[in-house]
């Protein structure tokens, strides 16, 4: 991933950075809650040599004392001192007990010990620091090499006393709320940008590029409330979607100006990928360039093509492909310009009978009498028949459906198809989520008129010229949401 997909990543997902961010400072404060008042109060030893009538001796008097000092600083947290002060203060605790809350340090070149305390009690830590001065001075003396004259070498004066803290100093809660708001808005972003590199499913031009040099032909739209078929071309045929099917159509026109596909086979990596509407809108978009156009339904598993078009489907393809009438019989006028092949009977052996040269055959017939014939397959992972239909046509247009199918699924696909030398003419990112810009005059998404409704002049002249009504009687508008998917 580049810099500025990570932004996006993040930028997607913001409102989640944020409630984690919101989580983690929330678990930080009531962490600081839980945790109880400490209180630390400070007293100060000075140990000296008495001893010293010349600078030598002075001298020497502070190195000997310099190099005790450490030993006192230890002195301060063992139980000879401590056990006097818990008998003193009558505390309710031993001398190791205590001496986890004890600490003793001295500063650097300083002979100078300083005793901490840390308490629940502001008024009992200073209590027990002092008291613990007292008691390491007294001690010390004691176990300090008496000079000549008997009196001791070492002598430890306290030189500041402790004093109740008043406020205390654990715990930190405006740094512990800091850092649970930090490590939430990193989680955050973590699960952001590894949700992203993770997630393999087809989003963008990105995601295509990263599978196949193919180009991407066209982004769909999701289908609108007044188009539950997804039929857009003849439901909405001004609307944004309708509009993007005629964009594939234009680009299908110059993708190749030497040799223009005229047979195209329209599949998907798996089901639901919306590769049946696409056909159907594909073939309608071609029917306002053309005034001949074939639609075939070759998805010989699981036909749609009738249900959709509004035809019968209970002779097809496969009535024509074994010979039992011919293909003028079986093509039935789905409007002015267009016309159906349904799939017919299903029949046992679908890979055999697409694949054969009845099928070679009848491709050829068709191609000199329709200028673009366009043929819905099944899904290549899931049925390999859309292979040697791939072959015998100009080229195939894979539809992936947008953040469903996966990048490994897509692969698949196209490798599927190039290792029959079968030409991929582009990709179809279909359903594609995208934000709701200003309708451009006239690209409103309002559904087709009523032809029995007469139309005022001025709507007559605002009128796109629309492919007429599907014929039999049924309305695509009445397809199931299942028949839509495929």
């Amino acid at each position: 991933m580049e810099p500025v997909e990570y932004l996006r990543s993040i930028a997607r997902r913001w409102l989640v950075v944020i409630l984690l961010g919101a989580l983690g400072a929330g678990a930080g404060l009531a962490y600081a809650t839980s945790l109880p008042l400490l209180y630390r109060a400070t007293s100060s030893v000075f140990v000296s040599s008495p001893r010293g009538e010349t600078t030598s001796e002075l001298v020497q008097g502070f190195t000997f004392t310099e190099k005790l000092v450490q030993s006192y600083a230890q002195l301060a947290t063992m139980p000879a001192v401590l056990q006097p002060v818990i008998d003193d203060l009558q505390l309710d605790t031993t001398p190791s007990a205590l001496a986890s809350s004890v600490s003793a340090s001295t500063p650097l070149d300083t002979v100078i010990i300083e005793v901490t305390v840390v308490n629940r009690s502001s008024e009992q830590s200073a209590r027990i620091a002092n008291a613990i001065t007292r008691s390491l001075a007294t001690t010390g003396q004691d176990l300090a090499p008496e000079g000549p004259a008997g009196t001791p070498s070492i002598t430890l004066e306290t030189v500041s006393t402790a004093q109740p803290p008043s406020r205390p100093f654990s715990p930190n809660t405006t740094l512990i709320v800091i850092t649970g708001l930090l490590v939430g808005l990193g989680l955050g972003v973590a699960y952001a940008v590894l949700r992203d590199m993770l997630d393999t499913r087809v989003r963008d031009e990105k995601d295509l590029e990263r599978v196949t040099d193919a180009p991407l032909l066209g982004k769909v739209g999701q289908k609108g409330r007044k188009d539950p078929a997804g039929i857009a071309m003849r439901v909405m045929p001004r609307s944004t979607i309708a509009e993007a099917y005629r964009r594939i159509q234009a680009n299908l026109e110059f993708i190749d100006v030497d040799h223009r596909p005229r047979t195209i086979v329209v599949t998907s990596a798996v089901t639901r990928d919306g590769k049946s509407t696409t056909s159907v809108n594909l073939a309608l978009a071609l029917a306002e360039r053309s005034s001949r156009v074939l639609l075939i339904d070759a998805d010989l598993r699981r036909p749609s093509i009738a249900d959709i078009c509004g035809v019968e489907g209970d002779v097809g393809l496969t009535t024509v492909l074994v010979g039992a009438i011919s293909p003028e019989e079986a093509i039935v006028p789905c409007g002015d310009s267009l016309s159906v092949l349904s799939a017919g009977a299903l029949p046992p052996n679908p890979g055999q009978l697409l694949g054969s040269e009845a099928m070679r055959t009848l491709l050829g017939t068709l191609s000199a009498r329709f200028d673009y014939i366009v043929i819905d397959s099944p899904p290549l992972l899931s049925a390999t028949d859309a292979l040697g239909l791939s072959h015998l046509a100009d080229g195939a247009i894979v539809v992936a459906r947008y953040r469903a199918t996966r990048r490994a699924q897509l692969k698949d696909t196209i490798e599927s198809l190039e290792n029959v030398n079968a030409r991929v003419l582009g990709i179809v990112l279909n359903f594609v989520k995208e934000r709701k810009t200003p309708a451009y005059y006239g690209m409103e998404n309002v559904p087709a008129a009523d032809p029995a409704t007469p139309a005022t002049p001025a709507a007559e002249a605002d009128q796109v010229p629309t492919a007429p009504a599907i014929p039999n009687g049924r309305r695509a508008a009445k397809v199931t949401e299942k028949t839509r998917s495929r």
